[in-house]
């Protein structure tokens, strides 16, 4: 008497969905800044639409990946466990980055203008035609502003160097060709630089104006970035300044 064939095991409808699921949130976390690099994307749907998108379908993941688990272990279901582990990790990676952007975001103050010169920002000139229509406003708003700039990044403060105004502007031209910055504009008669530095994940494009004047024997240095998009910046405008800052020095 012939034995009857054995029944193939095949994996749980819900099993499947945990796996695509962690698979297309993790997705739609790397082709929101690609989409936005490539022009596909807008500034609201890569930033916010796609991230959010990711972050429900995680979420839902998330929660069929803990019924789905109780199920497995209690019925010996072995098949399920190597796609819900795979999902399922994925998942928590993707609510995991998305809660560090949430935080982060919630730590600093909703704005894109940093300036060390809240009473007389450095003006921008060059890169005014390469912004945009669509770019943020250049006129910097003081009374929304200076409060929030100053209680966020108090290390936001004119340098003060005993360069003479020559040497101070050469050594600006330096640091922003070593961060990797785009020049767009040089006069060192008037001690005025102006770059463009972009970001690294999404490509956003930031303007920056370097103002270099006489003060005493040595110089005053004065920053302002601008992001060309976005209400906020996270951080990065301060950042920079920050970063160009402490690469300048004190002497």
């Amino acid at each position: 008497m012939s034995e009857a064939p054995a029944t193939e095991a095949r994996t749980a409808w819900w099993a499947k969905f945990i796996l695509i699921g962690g698979i297309f949130a993790a997705l739609l976390l790397v082709l929101a800044p690609l989409g936005y690099r490539t022009g596909i994307l807008g500034v609201q749907a890569a930033v916010l639409l796609l991230p959010g998108m990711g972050a429900v379908l995680a979420v839902l993941t998330l929660v069929f990946t803990s019924v789905g688990a109780f199920l497995a272990l209690k019925r010996g279901l072995r098949a399920e466990l190597l796609p819900m582990a795979i999902g399922g990790v994925l998942a928590l990676a993707v609510l995991i980055n998305m809660g560090s952007w949430f935080m982060r975001a919630n730590a600093v103050p909703p704005i894109h203008d940093i300036s060390t010169d809240p009473v007389d920002p450095p003006a921008f000139v060059a890169v005014v035609e390469l912004r945009g229509p669509d770019a943020n406003p250049l006129d910097y708003d003081a009374a929304a502003l200076v409060g929030p700039t100053r209680e966020a990044y108090p290390f936001v403060q004119p340098i003060r160097s005993s360069l003479p105004p020559a040497e101070a502007f050469a050594r600006a031209q330096r640091i922003i060709d070593d961060f990797g910055w785009e020049r767009v504009a040089a006069d060192p008669a008037a001690g005025h630089l102006e770059a463009t530095a972009t970001t690294r994940l999404y490509g956003f494009k930031d303007d920056v104006v370097v103002r270099i004047r006489p003060d005493g024997a040595g110089s005053r240095i004065d920053l302002r970035s601008v992001s060309r998009v976005g209400q906020s910046d996270l951080g990065a405008n301060a950042g920079r300044i920050g970063a160009f800052i402490v690469a300048f020095g004190s002497d």
